[in-house]
């Protein structure tokens, strides 16, 4: 494994450690001032809660406040229901931590919960107010997630939309080079190219959902995003990566010695039109996501990715030694032998 050098530290990880490390002393303080007897719950939740983006920053607080509320809840019932002795605190804990690790299944937060619940129920054992316990919990994970929002937002915030329109933007651009090198491949007598050629794009698709997910449900809660640009080109992005598998998997499935095709000037256009039109997507994608009241999406652009979307759900392309994923008109391309075979075992691209 390579050793991390100087030259691997970005300015953006400088903002962020200096930004967990303010949002840390700004919980250390509140909790002072609102005389808070464990104040350093405060600054590990603010630590914890602390995220590179926004769209991560916010789901973390809701994540640790929500979850902390339902196993503060859960641990004020159980000190009502169980008698303070150490026998049946331990029996709380097992009910209370075994229902909340249950109860994950449905919802993640139960995980925090199940933290919360276990320091109410150990840490007011012995206490006469144990109930005021679980509400100081409350407000010391309220203080934390409190500041490292605040200082999320306002201290150079960096959000998961522009980064995920700077992604898409680079994978349409490799689209477009990868769907101009298949097509040269299979001019060139279907010349087989790696297989691991698309992994890139193809590991990347997870990641755009994902990132798009939180965006429509954390980020767009503080920002009033346009979401359809980012919706239409990661549905772009995602469909032409799908369609450069199959040119992928039928160019290496033809025969080694090749034909030559009668159709190259046309097809050779066809690679260069799609290949600008994805270029200018990314073009036009890049830079700060619009807001509601402007920047909307091109009409092509919504048209296409509504085009795709439409096609996703009708069904994919049939997949064969010579499929021909793309937009081509024409249901077959003719190939000439360049040499005594006359078979044309891969004279043919079906449509998709």
């Amino acid at each position: 494994m390579r050793r991390p050098t100087l030259a691997d530290i970005s300015p953006a990880h400088i903002r962020h450690g200096v930004k967990t490390g303010i949002a840390a002393v700004l919980a250390l303080v509140l909790a002072d001032v609102l005389h808070i007897e464990y104040g350093y719950w405060a600054v590990i939740s603010a630590v914890i809660a602390m995220q590179m983006n926004v769209a991560d920053a916010i789901e973390m607080c809701l994540y640790r406040f929500i979850g902390t509320v339902m196993g503060a809840v859960m641990g004020v019932v159980a000190i009502m229901v169980f008698p303070d002795t150490p026998v049946w605190n331990g029996v709380s804990v097992f009910v209370t931590t075994g229902l909340c690790a249950f109860l994950t299944r449905w919802d993640p937060r139960y995980r925090m919960a199940a933290i919360t619940v276990s320091i109410v129920i150990l840490a007011s054992a012995g206490h006469a107010g144990r109930i005021d316990v679980g509400l100081f919990r409350v407000l010391e994970i309220a203080v934390g997630v409190g500041c490292a929002f605040v200082v999320t937002v306002t201290l150079w915030p960096v959000r998961a939309a522009v980064g995920l329109r700077r992604d898409l933007a680079a994978q349409a651009e490799n689209c477009a080079h990868y769907l101009v090198t298949l097509v040269d491949r299979f001019l060139a007598r279907q010349t087989h190219v790696p297989a691991d050629l698309l992994d890139p794009l193809v590991r990347a698709t997870p990641r755009n959902r994902e990132q798009l997910s939180k965006v429509r449900r954390h980020e767009s809660l503080i920002y009033f995003y346009d979401n359809q640009p980012l919706d239409t080109l990661s549905t772009v992005v995602e469909r032409t990566t799908d369609h450069l598998r199959v040119m992928l998997r039928s160019l290496n499935a033809c025969d080694a010695d090749g034909y030559d095709i009668l159709m190259d000037a046309e097809l050779r256009a066809l690679a260069e039109t799609v290949a600008r039109t994805l270029r200018r997507m990314a073009a036009t994608t890049t830079g700060v996501t619009g807001a509601r009241s402007g920047n909307a999406a091109p009409g092509w652009l919504a048209a296409l990715g509504e085009r795709l979307r439409r096609r996703g759900r009708d069904g994919a392309a049939p997949a064969g030694p010579c499929a021909r994923p793309g937009p081509p008109s024409a249901s077959t391309l003719p190939c000439s032998p360049s040499s005594t075979p006359s078979t044309t075992r891969c004279a043919n691209w079906p449509k998709t």
